[in-house]
């Protein structure tokens, strides 16, 4: 394994945002573009959004879903999809936003000579370094999550660094400087639209409504001279000058009025501040590694050295899509992008990761920068328990607790339903309800049940009973109990979710697209897989309730799976032609992954259907669905299938890209396009899946190694149950398994299946061959 494995480099800077390096600590992101004389450096605060908290009041819809209920089982398709897209869709979500963009310019033009831009992953450390006039210049930037704060560091050889700096901020906001102190103190707006060309339009209004206050705040620490002007500092006569930068606003909680906050923000950012130039910079670097690398360094990877550490990263990319079989160390940095962006953007106390990380672009970002819900969000924390990152998974347990808050108005009033429910997006007000729009996105209720998978996963792969039992299994049980009274008798006596839609997918009726069925088979396998786990987690704590006699019965009662003509499983309630056989949602084997309803040695027939819907969705698709497909084919044991879609996903797309296939950008974000940072997850995950899989006490090892990654391992992965996995193989086959944890666990290998007990005293090792 070399450098190339842990390292983004390139030659040039940054002119576009998928050429930019990320750096974060889960609540802060910049986006670092390197320019030799105008450094920009874009800013994300996690809780930066517009609008403001909404209390919940949903407007009463039941006799509405009613109607549209009657006409879907009637077979009204059509009738059905129109009365709920005049009737049940709601409001658009808000926007998560940029907090603003430094600029920091030298005033002396420089021409270098030779220039490096990287990433170190390993460290979460940014450095650019270049010569000119036969003089050396270093920049170092990292954001620290003990110390909440970006830190940037120019030096130069000589004592010549003249720079300019300031923070262009879209929002509104007053600039004050002082000496060495540079701050912005703004509001974010009420409400934001942008217009057809992506320009913002801000609403900005007083009392309950208003927006969201911060405060940025900068010192600048220098061995020249530093002179506040209205808008910007001016460091001259330099060798070293440090950028201390934090940044925080007043939001409490989603139910909560910012006009009534309590939190002193602009007394937060500079006591960071103030903490962090008393530690200094070689504290605050030392002391952000070695937290950054607790984590990191739980797993290991290596698929044999490429031989490439002297190949700039992009044009790794640009070389791989002509010759995939010389650059092995190029699956072991999608692999380990994936954990690094997981550690950056998702830690504790800071918000679950979005629709691009904490890492947007622009105030009019796509999509609005929201919690897509009906795959996207789910899929950001797919690789993070079996990557060994519990800890990251809290901001998603939180989310998903407020979720099954703000659900509860949203099922009672809309469907006339106990528990909660949550429908396509979702932002930080945690709005539940249908968004705007076509009824092919918008009305898909099935979220918070999918968010329960979540939940059981933290007990399966930590044990954490009182987790499952104070957490995980209450939010599960109000699910249950909306899922419960949306289940009605079809024409057969089935049990059906009525009615419902196949995310974002359509089919025809006539010549006419239609989303709205009776049901569909993603809602189906989802309502199964949230009963399975539930009766589970109560057999686990030993308890048995009137609810979990009903969620048994039910069960039993639910539309079985049914094969198609094609051969294919069903995806709506009836064996309906798509409008797009190459959609990219395959959201009708969500049984084979997440969940694992469907298996190979199990349900083989199934098994067999889901393979043939995957040849006939083919293999191309955005890079989110590539990432999916990954998983899809690691389930099925397909080791041929799983490395053509993995080079699929590393696909070079040019940073001005045209609307297409999916891939991977310059700065290795997942490309959609345009950016969206779930395919980079859904990818580490695949990769995971390809070489160890687990289910209640079984572990699957090696079960879909491509033969390209003939000789490797890979050490720290997290089976279910609690058990740390390290693999070792030579020619494609095992050569050493070290197991570490505690219980009876069934090890599969190449069809064969050995018993074996663990006592959580030392690692067992099995050797294979």
């Amino acid at each position: 394994m070399g450098i190339g494995a842990y390292t983004l480099w390139y030659n040039h800077p940054a002119t576009e945002w998928t050429e930019a390096l990320p750096l974060g600590n889960g609540s802060l992101g910049a986006m670092v573009f390197g320019d030799v004389d105008k450094e920009t450096v874009g800013l994300n605060l996690d809780t930066l959004w517009s609008g403001y908290s909404h209390y919940y009041k949903v407007e009463n819809k039941v006799e509405k879903f009613k109607k549209a209920r009657e006409l879907a089982l009637n077979g009204q398709k059509l009738e059905a999809r129109n009365f709920i897209a005049d009737n049940l869709t709601g409001d658009d979500c808000e926007w998560f936003l940029q907090l603003g963009k430094i600029h920091i310019t030298s005033m002396k033009h420089l021409c270098p000579k030779t220039y490096r831009r990287s990433l170190d992953i390993s460290k979460a450390v940014s450095n650019v370094e270049f010569t000119a006039n036969d003089i050396k210049y270093t920049r170092e930037a990292f954001i620290s999550c003990p110390g909440k704060v970006f830190v940037y560091k120019y030096t130069s050889e000589q004592k010549n660094l003249d720079l300019k700096f300031m923070i262009d901020c879209e929002l509104r906001h007053e600039v004050f400087t002082d000496n060495d102190t540079y701050k912005i103190v703004g509001i974010a707006p009420s409400h934001l639209e942008c217009d057809d060309k992506a320009n913002p339009i801000f609403t900005y209004l007083d009392g309950e409504k208003e927006g969201i206050r911060f405060c940025t705040e900068v010192r600048v620490v220098s061995d020249g001279k530093i002179k506040a002007n209205a808008n910007h500092l001016h460091i001259t006569d330099a060798s070293e000058v440090i950028f201390y930068l934090s940044a925080e606003n007043n939001f409490e909680s989603f139910d909560k009025l910012t006009c009534n906050s309590q939190v002193n923000y602009e007394e937060i950012c500079h006591e960071r501040i103030e903490n962090a130039v008393k530690l200094g910079y070689d504290r605050l670097l030392s002391e952000h590694i070695a937290d950054y690398k607790k984590y990191y360094d739980r797993v290991s990877v290596d698929f044999g050295n490429s031989k490439k550490d002297n190949v700039p990263t992009d044009r790794r990319l640009h070389e791989f899509l002509h010759n995939k079989n010389n650059d092995n160390d190029l699956y072991c940095l999608l692999f380990n992008y994936g954990r690094y962006l997981t550690i950056s953007g998702s830690r504790e106390g800071s918000q679950a990761m979005t629709l691009q990380g904490i890492w947007t672009f622009k105030t009019c970002s796509p999509w609005r920068s929201n919690y897509t819900v009906n795959i996207n969000t789910e899929m950001n924390y797919w690789p993070t328990m079996m990557c060994s990152l519990p800890e990251m998974t809290k901001p998603l347990m939180s989310f998903i607790k407020d979720l099954s808050k703000s659900g509860i108005e949203t099922a009672k009033n809309y469907y006339g339903a106990d528990g909660f429910c949550c429908h396509h997006n979702v932002d930080l007000w945690r709005i539940s309800t249908p968004s705007g729009g076509n009824p092919v996105w918008s009305f898909w209720s099935l979220a918070g049940a999918w968010f329960c998978r979540h939940l059981f996963e933290e007990y399966e792969y930590t044990l954490n009973k009182d987790f499952l039992r104070k957490d995980a299994l209450p939010i599960m049980a109000e699910s249950c109990k909306f899922c419960l009274d949306m289940l009605v008798e079809d024409k057969d006596g089935y049990l059906i979710f009525a009615p419902s839609t196949s995310p974002e997918n359509e089919f025809k009726v006539g010549k006419e697209d239609c989303s709205v069925s009776q049901t569909t088979y993603m809602t189906m396998e989802i309502v199964r897989d949230l009963f399975e786990n539930t009766i589970k987690a109560y057999a686990v704590l030993g308890e048995s309730n009137e609810l979990c006699e009903k969620i048994k019965s039910a069960l039993g009662k639910l539309l079985p799976f049914k094969i198609s003509k094609t051969g294919g499983l069903y995806e709506w309630y009836e064996d309906e032609k798509g409008f797009d056989k190459h959609h990219r949602h395959v959201s009708h084997l969500y049984a084979l992954h997440p969940a694992n309803i469907i298996d190979i040695e199990r349900t083989p027939d199934l098994a067999e259907a889901a393979k043939r819907t995957l040849e006939i969705r083919g293999d191309h698709g955005t890079g989110w669905s590539l990432g999916w497909k990954i998983n899809f084919w690691a389930r099925l044991r397909d080791k041929d299938k799983v490395i053509k879609l993995i080079d699929n996903q590393l696909r070079y797309i040019k940073p001005k890209y045209r609307p297409g296939r999916g891939g991977t950008f310059p700065n290795m974000f997942d490309a959609h396009p345009p950016f969206q940072i779930d395919g980079n997850f859904g990818a580490t995950c695949g990769i995971a899946q390809a070489l160890m899989q687990s289910f209640d006490n079984k572990i699957i090892i090696l079960p879909a190694l491509p033969d390209k990654w003939a000789d490797g391992y890979i050490h720290g992965l997290t089976a279910k149950g609690n058990v740390r996995v390290d693999i070792d193989w030579q020619n494609c086959k095992l050569t050493q398994l070290v197991l570490d944890g505690n219980g009876t666990f069934e090890i599969n290998y190449n069809g064969k299946a050995v018993t074996i007990e663990l006592d959580g005293k030392k690692d067992v090792t099995q050797y294979v061959c």
